[in-house]
């Protein structure tokens, strides 16, 4: 998880976390500089299995998960957001389904809400989501705070590459998706994804302006990755 002034929700998403989580789990948080209540809240819970580290400096959101994904030591890795809620089920859901079927990373849907009422009860539908690699360049559906994986696709992944357009669960998703790993996308809702006023992720549209050079950009970035994986001088 990467923290930024989630003192309003963080909370509440703690508390439905950490109560699926079992004693040899870890919730890794990294948080960018908050300037509000959000790091005393998370001390507040005083948890052993929290593992909160703090930015010196204000890194934004990719680089600070990026962060975070280097410290995960857990052999499943589930990414989250500082606002949503968990369903009771997620953890023991996802975790299911990775015991049972041959695959390296899931991505479920969920609900959209405001925190008050739900506004759409398919983030899938809504999106169009699906696994396609083509499909997710041009517009990403892995959504990260519905996105699970095994530690060897994150292994695969990293480091998450600095550019405009270039977001941590894209690059993954897409990235996992080019190196030929199993993806799942779960019809079954397992969170509340609240929208707000100051989420960092915006579900408006852009122009195509504003889309052609971030893909551009995305796809040198891909070829760039793949090339170093399969063609690096030993």
């Amino acid at each position: 998880m990467a923290t930024y002034n989630g003192s309003k929700y963080i909370q509440t998403q703690l508390m439905s976390i950490l109560g699926q989580l079992g004693p040899d789990d870890e919730l890794v948080i990294v948080d960018d500089g908050s300037v509000d209540s959000t790091v005393d809240i998370i001390r507040s819970f005083n948890d052993p299995r929290i593992r909160l580290y703090l930015n010196q400096v204000n890194l934004g959101a990719v680089r600070t998960f990026d962060r975070a994904l280097h410290l995960v030591q857990g052999d499943l890795v589930f990414l989250s957001d500082q606002d949503d809620r968990w369903y009771d089920n997620k953890v023991t859901r996802i975790k299911t389904l990775f015991s049972s079927q041959d695959v390296d990373l899931i991505v479920h849907d969920a609900r959209l809400t405001d925190g008050e009422r739900i506004i759409d009860d398919s983030l899938f539908k809504l999106c169009n989501s699906s696994p396609g690699v083509m499909r997710n360049i041009v517009s990403n559906t892995h959504t990260g705070c519905c996105m699970a994986f095994k530690k060897k696709v994150l292994d695969s992944v990293l480091p998450i590459p600095v550019g405009r357009g270039i977001f941590h669960d894209a690059w993954i998703g897409i990235m996992a998706g080019c190196l030929g790993y199993k993806k799942i996308f779960l019809t079954e809702p397992l969170i509340d994804y609240r929208r707000h006023g100051e989420n960092v992720s915006t579900m408006k549209r852009r122009s195509i302006l504003q889309i052609i050079p971030e893909r551009a950009i995305l796809i040198f970035q891909i070829i760039k990755r793949i090339l170093g994986i399969y063609f690096v001088k030993p």
